[in-house]
Formats: structure tokens, sequence, C-alpha cells
């Protein structure tokens, strides 16, 4: 009975050490598979040797490429705004109704007041000027009756010594009549100068005229020599020295493109190794970089001629000045040869008035013979006409001395009229201007880029109403990138738009110029003309643009990449064997890229080909941690 129980204990005991050996053995031969699906999956691949063909990306805003602001015209009050963001307007469509700030009866008044004022101010042009005929006249009186007094006075007391002879008389009578026809030959000799009928004055006369319409004459057949060879020299310049720099200017930076990309493009073919495609390219590249070298070679010869033909121009120009100013002066002189003219002529018979003076006091002496001179009433006489003919030459300066000042007085109040009637006239045009209800109509095509007024607002003159973007000259897309980026892009290169792939927008590179955002960094603003019927002010487009293509060592799928605080790096699987088989653990690497598609990224670093890359996890890893491939179980 006792052995029976043993028996059964020990059947047992054996038992339950069975099925623990045989738990240990299953556990033993599943137990890889256990662990695997407590490890992450990954997804990996092997680093390869590849082309990557970069593209520089970014984005920005369709923006017209004029725009041209409405202003308002005097202070007036927004009515009506007809338009609002967005539409598109038509050259002359209405865009606000604005009422007048002035009522009619301030216009009315301001009209009269202007009015008024030009009245007043033409009565004082008409003002006659001092006429001083009268004391000329009388002066010339005094001097004649001083003349003959003191002519008087020298016969008399010549006649106290020699008595005239009666042969003398009769010269001087003779003399009276010739010197009087002379005199009178003489003013007619004037009234043909002042009529112009210069034919019948004696040539004796003529001799300064003559020489001045002579030298007239030759100053203006220099003058129209010297206007027709400039006329000639400006002909020849068609196109000014600083349009043509221009043009050097821009060829030059087109050979220096063309050098950049030759330079490249042998660059490409050198590390090939002897690729014919890019032998191709290469020899392409440098004969546009010699074309370009030879356009702006031309275009700097055509400058030198330009300039030469401009300081041509410049010297034509002198030339023309200083005959100018020669006509000018000769015509000055030829003026100045009448006046010689006459002086002359007036010289003339003032000798013939003094001769005749002289024979006239002959004949008095002589009929006065015989009567009793009283030589001390003569002198008398003699000193009051003297008085007499100051008196009147001093009252005559004083006079005119008087009215010059008047003349000058009368001079400044006619320019404050005129002051005056100016700032009438101007407050009348700004009451002309405020007045009224009016219409602002659109002097261009394009599409309303702000309204800056509502109705019932009140706006001042030259304000800003509205922004309208001018359709007809283009959009264009403008955004920031590295200088590294810029320099890999080229101008007139299409971009790629990547967010609107169905529609007929296309990009163009048109320039690229410094991002005076930020002055101190090297960053270029990259500037696209973008056209196509889909285009509309306002929208969003983002652009790729392609850049030239290489071939690289290690490229590894960009999802691969990770960065943290020390830098770039990929995840690469380490194997471990192990007696229940190959262990794979994610080991980093440190690695920087070199350039960069769409997929992939060519990277330089502590990794070759051979690396076996981690570009997938389903959970995040850390350098060391064990995981799976995705097809293991």
């Amino acid at each position: 009975m006792e052995e029976n129980k043993n028996a059964k204990r020990r059947e047992r005991i054996k038992t339950i050490l069975i099925i623990f050996l045989a738990f240990l053995l299953v556990l033993t031969f599943f137990s890889n598979t256990i662990l695997n699906y407590s490890l992450p999956t990954v997804q990996a691949q092997y680093a390869s040797y590849g082309q990557i063909s970069e593209k520089v990306r970014g984005s920005g805003v369709v923006t017209a490429n004029q725009k041209y602001n409405v202003n308002a015209e005097g202070n007036r009050t927004v009515t009506k705004v007809k338009v609002k963001l967005g539409d598109t307007v038509k050259e002359g469509d209405e865009l606000f109704i604005l009422g007048g700030s002035e009522s009619d009866d301030s216009i009315k008044m301001a009209e009269s007041e202007l009015r008024a004022a030009e009245l007043d101010y033409q009565k004082a042009l008409l003002t006659l000027a001092p006429d001083y005929a009268k004391e000329n006249q009388e002066i010339k009186e005094a001097r004649e009756d001083l003349q003959t007094a003191i002519n008087t006075l020298n016969n008399a007391r010549s006649q106290s010594g020699s008595a005239i002879s009666s042969a003398a008389y009769q010269q001087a009578m003779k003399q009276v009549t010739e010197l009087g026809e002379q005199i009178a030959t003489l003013k007619g000799y004037l009234t043909m100068l002042e009529s112009g009928e210069t034919d019948g004055i004696p040539a004796e006369y003529m001799l300064s005229q003559a020489d001045a319409q002579a030298a007239y004459a030759e100053a203006s057949a220099a003058y129209e020599t010297a206007k027709a060879d400039l006329e000639f020299k400006q002909s020849l310049v068609t196109v000014s020295s600083a349009e043509q720099q221009a043009t050097v200017t821009g060829l030059d930076r087109a050979a220096e493109t063309a050098d950049t990309a030759a330079e490249r493009a042998k660059a490409d073919y050198e590390a090939s190794e002897g690729d014919v495609e890019l032998k191709r390219l290469m020899e392409d590249a440098q004969s546009a970089a010699k074309y370009a070298h030879e356009d702006a070679d031309a275009a700097k010869a055509v400058l030198d001629d330009i300039l030469a033909k401009e300081a041509d121009v410049k010297a034509a120009q002198e030339v023309f000045d200083a005959a100018e100013d020669a006509l000018a002066s000769a015509q000055d002189a030829l003026s100045g040869g009448k006046d010689a003219v006459a002086a002359a002529i007036n010289s003339a018979i003032s000798n013939a008035q003094r001769d005749l003076d002289a024979a006239n006091a002959t004949v008095s002496a002589y009929d006065a013979q015989g009567e009793t001179q009283d030589i001390s009433t003569l002198e008398a006489d003699v000193t009051a006409k003297e008085r007499n003919l100051q008196s009147l030459i001093l009252t005559l300066a004083e006079t005119k001395k008087t009215d010059d000042l008047t003349a000058k007085t009368a001079a400044i109040d006619l320019q404050s009229q005129q002051n005056a009637i100016e700032e009438k006239r101007d407050a009348l045009e700004k009451l002309k201007k405020n007045s009224g209800t009016t219409t602002v109509k659109a002097k261009n095509a394009g599409v309303i880029a702000a309204v800056n007024v509502a109705a019932g607002d009140d706006v001042t003159d030259g304000m800003t109403l509205a922004e309208i973007s001018l359709t007809d000259s283009g959009y264009i897309v403008e955004f920031s990138v590295t200088g590294e980026q810029a320099r890999k892009v080229k101008v007139g290169v299409n971009a790629e738009v990547t967010n609107n792939y169905y529609s007929d927008i296309k990009a163009t590179l048109i320039s690229a110029k410094a991002d005076t955002s930020n002055p101190s960094s090297q960053d270029k603003n990259l500037v696209f003309q973008i056209t196509g019927r889909d285009v509309t002010p306002g929208q969003l487009l983002a652009l790729s643009i392609p850049c030239s293509s290489q071939n690289y060592d290690c490229v590894v799928p960009s999802s691969a990449i990770q960065e943290d605080n020390d830098g770039k790096f990929v995840l690469v699987m380490q194997s471990k064997s192990t007696p229940l088989g190959n262990r794979y653990y994610a080991s980093r690497v440190n690695v920087s890229i070199l350039a960069s598609d769409d997929i992939n990224s060519a990277v330089q670093g502590e990794i070759n080909a051979s690396d076996f890359v981690i570009t997938n996890s389903e959970k995040p890893l850390k350098p060391g941690n064990q995981v799976r491939m995705e097809d293991q179980k």
C-alpha cells in the first residue's frame, strides 16, 4: 500500500519534470521569434553611387509688376465706393463718387474778388509815364536866349574897338542863307534815318552803319554754318552713351555668367572621367562664353564710337554757342550803328548852327553900328539868362528824381497787386476743385489691390483712395534664398509650380538681387515673371527651380537623414552573431549633406556604399537600439 503511494508520487514528479523540460525546450526554440516581435520594425537600403538633380525651392505671393495710386483731388467727402478688394476694372470704370465741400456762393464771391483785383491792376498799368517835352523845350529856348545874349555882348565889346565892313556884312548874309539850307538838309537826313530810307544819306555819315551791317552778315553766316554742323553731328548720335553703357554692363554680366557656366560644365566633365554628353555640354558652354565675350567686346567698340561722336557734338555745341553770342553782339552793334549815324548828323548840325549863330551875330552887329551899346546892361542880361537856364535844369532834375521815386513805388504796388491776383486765382481754383460732385475713374485697367476709404469718410487733396495692380504690366513672385542657392540657378530658367499642377501658370526667373531686408547676409531675392490665364494677384505659388545634375559617391534617401544638437546623422544597421542567430543594432554615423533633390541626398562622412542605412522605423530609434527588418518574424 505504502509502495503504491510512493510510486504514484514519483510518477507525478516525473510528469512535472517532463512538462517543465518540454516548456523550456519550446521557449528555447521560439525565443528568437518572441524577441523579434518586441523589437521595432525598420526599413533600410544600401547607400549607393548615384546622381543628384538638385532643386531650389521657395514660395511667394503673386503681385503686379506695377501699381498706381488713385488719389483724391481737393478736400471732399466719399459719397459712394463702387469697387471692392480684388475687383477687376477697365480704364474709365467708376471707382468712387466724391461730394463737394464748398458752396456756390463762396465760388461766386471769390470770382467777384478776382475780377475786381484784375480791374484795379489793369487801371494801374494804364497810368501814363512822365513826359518832359515841355520842360525840355523851355530849356532849349533858354539856351538859345542865352546864346543870343552872349553873342550880343561879344559884338558890343568888339564893336567898341573896330567897325564891321560892308564886305564882311555881305559875307555874313551869304553864310546865313547857306548854313540855314545846310541845317535843313541835315535835319532831312535825320528824318530819312528814322524812317529807314538811308539811300539818300551821304556815305560819309553811313560808314559806321555799313561796317555794322557787314559784321552782322558775317556773324549770321557763321551762326548758320555752326548750327548746321551741330544738327548734323547730333543726328549721328542715335543711341546715348548712357544707354550703350547699360548694354555693355548687361553683356559683361552675361559673359561672366557664361564663364561660370563653362567652368561648371568643365568641372562636371573632368569629374565624370570622359562622359560624352558632359563633354558636349562643356563645349557648348565654352562656345557660348566665347560668343558672349565677342558680343561684349563689340558693344564696347560701339560705346567708344558713341563717346567720340558725343565729344564731337560737345565741340560743335561750343562753336555754335560762340557763333550765337557773336551774332547777338553783331545785332547790338547794328542797332548801335544807327545811333552813331544820328550822332554824326547831329554833330554836323551843331557845327553849322554855331557858324550860323556867328554869322547872325555879325549881321546884327553891322545893323547896330552907330548905336551906343551899354556893356554893363548886356552883361547883366547874360547873367540873368544864365540863372534862368540853370534854374530850369535844376527844376527838371528834381522833377525827374521825384517821378523816379514815384515810378519805383508804383512798380512795387503793381507787383503786390499781381501777387494778390495770383493768390485769389489759386484760392478760386481750390474752391472749384472742392465743389460739386465728382466721379473718380480708373486711368488704367487692373485689379483693385487696396481700398483705403469707406462711404462717409472725409478725404484731403492728394490722399490715396485705392491702389490698382496693372494687369497689363504682368505679374511677379519674389522670395529669398541663400547666396549659395542663388549661385546654383540661372536667369531665364523655368521653375515648376508645385502647388497648382492643373493650371497654365508658368514661372520664369528674371533676376536675382540683394535681399534688402537682410543686408548683412549674402541672401538673394529671386524674382520670377508669372504668366498664364489662371494667374490672380495675391495667389500663393510654391516654386521648384532645377539646378545642374552631378554624380556623387554616396547617395541615401533623404528620409534617412536625421538631425539633433550635434548635427546631421544617419542610422546604419550593424549585425552581431549570437547562438540564436544574427542580431541587428542601429549605429549612428555623422554626415554632411552635399546636395539634395526631391527624394535622395548626397552625403559625406564615415559612410560608404556598403552601409545598410535605416530609412524608416515604426518607433523612434536611438543609436544602439536593437531592431528587426520589416520582413523578419
